[in-house]
């Protein structure tokens, strides 16, 4: 593109501008100035009167319809005599937005680009303390956080989130929220030493001092516990509001994600009596290596499984032993904070093995093709996900 030549470049843009063929920088340009001149100036006296009258009546017309009212009979807001004078400083400040103009064309754009991969979830979480106020965990620095009641609320070397009660003769409490997003997970210990994993899209909301007869947590999502000892004072895990656990001192696992068909509760030590929430049905008490499962119309059931399987996430892997592939791929969403479709429906297929957390989407897929299956990465139109993994059908790489 050629240099700017003031005067002539600017004629060429007044004739654009009549010709209709101006772009909308363009025609925003002149019409801002033209409506603020004060002085005149003959810079364009060599135009025939009705070209002038043509340019200021178009104007006129244009600036009305944009703020929303049609052509007025009334005097021309840009007589010639106004018209003029503006062009002097149209002249002047023509250059400076020729040059953002011009820069702004020879620069190279940025395109956005396809996700080729999706890098794996890590320790991060937000800590919402009583009074509202949100703290980045993994964010926060190493040390004390917060203060609530009697609690400090400390980060350690670690990385955890740790809660240590002062002494007092009356506990001061307040509420308390942990939460990971998709791409996240977190250990906490709690105000009585009671240990917690969360996995991704999970949280725990629990008092920062436990009083009272009993230690009451609500969660979602997944949530490994490692229960604190007490038997004058039982551990109550409230699920969601659809189901109870009563525990002493344990060690158990809660999958209660809402887009899983059920709620899982399984037991690795000790004992826990799990209840429906909302149908009133019998405790039902298990023993290490049995899980609980609450289907959707309320009913409770159990089964022995393998528990390694079960908390495989709290100690690095994915898991699977004949784990159909939509159950599959919901943990993988959830860990890689990717969107998941499925354009020609759900393959039937299933699939074992172990597989490391800390992989790249990619690595794990290529080992899933194995199923019987193709996945394709690409972007998402939803802006929260990383992106987005396509299922398909076939047995041979994209």
């Amino acid at each position: 593109m050629k240099a700017f030549d003031g005067k002539e470049d600017l004629l060429k843009m007044v004739r654009k501008y009549l010709s209709g063929t101006a772009s909308e920088s363009e025609r925003a340009f002149l019409e801002k100035w033209y409506q603020h001149q004060e002085h005149e100036h003959d810079l364009l006296d060599h135009y025939a009167d009705h070209d002038r009258a043509a340019l200021g009546n178009e104007m006129e017309a244009n600036i009305l319809r944009r703020i929303g009212r049609g052509p007025e009979k009334r005097r021309s807001l840009f007589s010639w005599p106004r018209l003029a004078a503006a062009a002097a400083v149209v002249l002047m400040a023509f250059g400076a937005w020729y040059y953002v103009m011009h820069q702004y064309e020879n620069k190279p754009q940025r395109v956005a680009r396809k996700p080729t991969d999706f890098a794996p979830g890590g320790d991060r979480a937000v800590l919402t303390l009583a009074d509202g106020t949100t703290i980045v965990l993994d964010s926060a620095a190493r040390g004390r956080i917060a203060s609530q009641g009697n609690a400090t609320i400390l980060k350690n070397s670690e990385g955890e989130l740790a809660y240590q009660v002062g002494e007092s003769t009356q506990a001061i409490t307040g509420t308390n929220t942990i939460s990971t997003p998709a791409g996240g997970q977190y250990s906490i210990r709690l105000p009585d030493g009671t240990q917690v994993w969360l996995n991704a899209r999970s949280s725990i909301t629990f008092p920062t001092a436990f009083a009272g007869n009993e230690r009451r947590v609500r969660v979602q999502g997944e949530v490994y516990f490692e229960v604190q000892k007490k038997k004058e004072q039982p551990f109550v895990v409230d699920v969601d509001g659809r189901q109870q656990v009563i525990v002493t001192g344990t060690h158990f696992n809660v999958n209660a994600y809402t887009d899983e068909p059920e709620i899982h509760t399984t037991l690795l030590e000790g004992a826990v009596s799990v209840t429906a929430a909302r149908t009133g049905s019998e405790p039902l008490q298990l023993v290490p290596g049995e899980q609980a499962s609450l289907r959707t119309n309320g009913s409770l059931r159990k089964a022995v499984v393998d528990v390694n399987e079960t908390v495989a996430w709290k100690n690095g892997l994915f898991q699977f032993r004949e784990t159909p592939l939509a159950t599959i791929m919901r943990d993988i969403e959830r860990w890689y904070n990717v969107e998941v479709t499925y354009p020609q429906g759900i393959p039937a297929k299933r699939f074992s093995g172990k597989l490391r957390r800390n992989s790249k989407a990619s690595e794990i897929l290529e080992i899933l093709k194995f199923a019987g299956v193709n996945f394709r990465i690409e972007g998402s139109d939803i802006p929260e996900y990383s992106g987005r993994i396509v299922v398909l059908p076939g047995e041979k790489s994209l």
